[in-house]
């Protein structure tokens, strides 16, 4: 789950966790400069992030660091 907390660094995002499984992380990412919520889910064993976002949803992969990979 470490690199999901360090994107939710970069991108000034607090990190809202409404569920845990041993495969992924749920709940919202709370844009909180731009005062808005999204739901996400992470897959703990892929890297793998969703989310909504304006125009369409979003899939990125992510490092050990955090830093975004490529979009799926």
């Amino acid at each position: 789950m470490k690199p999901l907390v360090y994107w939710c660094r970069w991108h000034d995002a607090r990190l809202r966790l409404h569920g845990r499984s041993p495969e992924a992380v749920w709940g919202e990412l709370d844009f909180w400069k731009e005062n808005r919520r999204v739901p996400f889910h992470y897959d703990l064993a892929a890297g793998l992030l969703e989310f909504e976002e304006e125009p369409g949803p979003r899939r990125i992969r992510l490092d050990e660091m955090g830093i975004e990979l490529a979009e799926e």
